[in-house]
């Protein structure tokens, strides 16, 4: 009930933002609203990647409130949680994606922004480069229409075109700015979960088992052996016994 009812709450403080409506006297904003930093930066090789390749789901939402508060308290608003792209051979930064399909990469931004709703900040997106509108309709259909940093105008529209009428924000020199809408605070906060308690369970929660072989650290697009993301010893034994018992808890996400 608790979480129905924040979601319905975030819900209209996101109508808001769209609408243009202000809350409050914000002419105090800063133009650095949106915090840029990646997530492996925040949470030690807990990236993107790491996050699509758990086999317990149920621990983003707590990766996003961690990083809400952390941002939150770093005096941020916004947090950009990863790109409307899927993970292909291709990419050029794999740990920049959460996975190769659509569907399971809105199920990760869901549930981030929802932990990052918790703490007081608002998702966004990131549009620019190449976007997948696979992913896109995923987001669409789940209703998680957040703001997305975009490069310019004609962007937004294509995006538009494709049926996301969000926010759209592009960057200048001095920091963010509004295509549409208008600066939203969300104001409230929430205590964080234990940050290396967390790191420590998301990654043995990610270790892939995909056969018999060698342990390999951040092996994307590997296809033997076993996956981890971290090179710390807790994992590295953790990933021994994984292969020691042919199964693992991690789920292969490209």
């Amino acid at each position: 009930m608790k979480m129905v009812y924040f979601l319905l709450l975030l819900s209209f403080f996101l109508s808001i933002l769209v609408n243009g409506a202000p809350l409050t006297n914000l002419n105090f904003w800063r133009k650095d609203f949106v915090c840029t930093q990646r997530l492996e930066t925040i949470l030690k090789d807990v990236s993107l990647l790491t996050l699509g390749s758990l086999g317990n789901y149920t621990l983003i939402p707590e990766v996003g409130r961690y990083v809400g508060s952390f941002v939150k308290n770093a005096g941020y608003s916004y947090y950009l949680v990863g790109p409307l792209d899927t993970l292909s051979i291709d990419d050029s930064d794999y740990f920049y994606r959460a996975h190769k399909s659509p569907f399971m990469v809105a199920d990760v931004y869901e549930k981030f922004a929802t932990g990052l709703g918790i703490a007081g900040v608002i998702a966004v997106f990131d549009g620019r480069g190449k976007i997948d509108t696979n992913l896109i309709s995923s987001l669409v259909t789940r209703k998680q229409t957040y703001p997305v940093l975009v490069e310019d105008e004609g962007k937004a529209n294509l995006l538009r075109n494709f049926g996301y009428t969000g926010v759209f924000i592009v960057q200048k020199d001095d920091g963010f700015e509004f295509l549409n809408g208008r600066f939203t605070l969300l104001n409230w906060t929430a205590k964080p979960p234990d940050g290396e308690s967390l790191r420590k369970s998301i990654l043995l929660n990610s270790i892939i088992y995909l056969s018999q072989g060698d342990i390999q650290v951040k092996k994307v697009f590997a296809n033997k052996g076993v996956i981890v993301y971290s090179d710390e010893e807790f994992v590295l034994n953790e990933a021994q016994k994984i292969l020691n018992k042919r199964a693992g808890p991690g789920r292969v996400p490209w």
